[in-house]
């Protein structure tokens, strides 16, 4: 009984970080597309201009593009990496944390 109640815990932790995480994310993408913006506002101003792509390079966009550029320079056509559940949901809760200090930074 303690295993089931073990795994039922885990599955509702689970399920309340992926609750927060899912609109967090979802909010940073969308706004991971201001900084281009920023960009073509602040043209002429060299330091604005460095900030506003600073915050595209290490936005959403930037952050896909890394995880795929990683994923295929460790590709390996014979096996199929997979991952377990708990770890990602720990990969979630590490990157909603990140999302949310550029969130906290992005509106300063």
């Amino acid at each position: 009984m303690s295993e089931r109640r073990q795994k039922l815990r885990n599955s509702i932790n689970q399920t309340m970080v992926w609750c927060v995480a899912a609109p967090i994310l979802s909010l940073w993408a969308l706004i991971s597309f201001l900084p281009i913006a920023s960009v073509i506002e602040a043209w002429g101003d060299v330091g604005e201009v460095l900030i506003a792509l600073a915050f595209l390079a290490t936005g959403a966009l930037g952050f896909i593009g890394a995880a795929v550029g990683y994923r295929l320079l460790l590709w390996d056509k014979k096996t199929v990496a997979v991952t377990s559940a708990e770890t990602r949901t720990r990969r979630a809760l590490v990157l909603t944390l990140y999302a949310v200090a550029w969130l906290s930074l992005f509106a300063l």
